[in-house]
């Protein structure tokens, strides 16, 4: 079956129209009755950082001066890590040419002796408070902390098995005297590893003679959600965290959205309640589904149509103005039979077609991955969230295995086709609660250094 989807290519996203402030809910006040609820937090983690260091890997290899490696290098006591390398000397450039010692601190800080380009995001230091210095990890659990359950603050991160020991130390040593603190983590599943192919959509062969299979892309990561126990689950990626002395708009709106969701969440049971036992009004739950889930029927609702709709896994998501990160956005699709909001990825959207690509260039909002999950039912059961996947939303890439040319197959995308059906709102959140850190240059933007107190 997973060859034919590679012969079949990419099925892109119907989608009709970009998500305007019309389709938005609006931001309210946020309490603290979703902790009332079983919360956690999700964090999908990434492998090794290799990624955020490939500007230094391809300077140490050509020895090209780039306006990164350069920027890199005139602030480089700026980097939190740094402390880690015993006096550290700082260079000039000679002639504007970088000179073996620069090479060799920054070889020093990638490889040779912190090796940082092999640790995974999560174990990076990315902040300095003077007198102690933080990982994502801790910005989590300091997070985590403002907002989810008092007594039994829960985080759950997937990492990948080769760093399982580090990951497991330091936590210890993170959370030694912290009771209340529970991390739980997972690897992405093995059954969920993928079939790769070659160029010309066979079977790609090992040396061996064995078919090789690749891991399934985070879309393989709703397995590992399926697994938790929560009513409630915030997911935030690994390197989306801020300065804490930056943190107030990300706590509060993460409360808004819960609090958002938590209201939405009581209005869908008391309908989905009324319409089991026959005592409904359809037109106010059909006015419900258009104007608050922004779901648009094709045919005419039904009680079972309605029923159908409202039944499904729900989630808020936070959305900031479009300021040109790659990633998801939201969209109104037509899935055929009805519209609803959908998060979608350019490469889901057929580039060549005209009209979508106009819909594409229109897009105000983006999704930071910023999302506030309710996954169990009327009754307080949880819902299979493997059953509400669309299969079709898969991703094909080209990748190479020991120099030979192949194709990959990835799984839905989590907040993407993994999650395409579920009702979603979406909640434009201040473009401050998002601080992503792709590049090890990113650590120089403002959400990642102290904010100056104006008196």
């Amino acid at each position: 079956m997973s060859v034919q989807k590679f012969e079949v290519g990419t099925k892109f996203v119907n989608i009709k129209e970009v998500v305007t402030q019309k389709e938005l809910t609006e931001l309210k006040n946020g309490n603290n009755d979703y902790k009332n609820q079983q919360v956690m937090k999700f964090v999908p983690a990434s492998g090794a950082a290799t990624r955020m260091f490939k500007d230094l890997h391809s300077f140490l290899v050509n020895h090209e001066k780039t306006e990164f490696v350069n920027y890199f290098l005139e602030n480089i006591e700026s980097y939190p890590f740094v402390k880690d390398i015993d006096k550290v000397e700082f260079f000039l450039k000679e002639n504007n040419k970088y000179t073996d010692k620069e090479r060799s601190i920054i070889d020093n800080i990638i490889n040779e002796k912190l090796q940082l380009s092999s640790l995974p995001k999560a174990l990076i230091k990315m902040h300095d408070y003077g007198t102690f210095v933080t990982t994502p990890i801790d910005e989590h659990i300091y997070e985590g902390e403002q907002y989810l359950n008092d007594e039994n603050v829960k985080l759950h991160f997937t990492i990948s098995e080769e760093h399982e020991e580090l990951f497991n130390e330091y936590v210890e040593e993170a959370i030694k005297d912290q009771k209340n603190i529970n991390i739980t983590y997972s690897f992405q599943k093995p059954e969920t590893n993928t079939i790769a192919v070659d160029m010309d959509n066979k079977p790609f062969l090992l040396e061996n003679g064995e078919i090789l299979y690749r891991p399934g892309g985070h879309g393989s990561l709703i397995e590992n959600l399926n697994d938790l126990e929560a009513d409630i689950i915030f997911i935030k990626n690994i390197d989306n965290v801020c300065h804490r002395s930056r943190i107030k708009e990300t706590i509060d709106s993460k409360k808004q959205l819960a609090s958002i969701g938590l209201d939405t969440k009581k209005q869908i049971n008391q309908y989905i309640e009324s319409l089991l036992t026959d005592d409904y009004n359809l037109e106010e739950i059909k006015t419900f589904l258009k104007d608050t889930l922004n779901i648009t029927l094709k045919s005419e609702w039904t009680k079972e149509k309605a029923l159908h709709f409202l039944d499904r896994p729900f989630r808020v998501c936070g959305v900031v103005e479009n300021s040109g990160e790659p990633g998801g956005g939201p969209f109104i699709v037509d899935n055929g039979s009805y519209l609803d909001l959908q998060i979608c990825e350019t490469s889901e959207i057929d580039l060549n077609d005209e009209e979508k690509l106009e819909i594409l260039k229109a897009s105000q909002y983006f999704n930071p991955v910023d999302l506030v999950c309710f996954v169990k039912n009327h009754k307080g059961d949880k819902y299979d969230l493997t059953e509400f996947v669309n299969e079709d939303r898969y991703f094909i890439t080209e990748k190479t295995h020991n120099g030979r040319n192949l194709k990959a197959l990835e799984h839905p995308g989590l907040w993407n086709g993994a999650m395409h059906h579920w009702n979603t709102l979406f909640v434009e959140v201040p473009s401050s609660t998002f601080n992503p850190v792709k590049t090890v240059n990113d650590l120089l933007r403002d959400g990642h250094r102290e904010a100056v107190q104006v008196k």
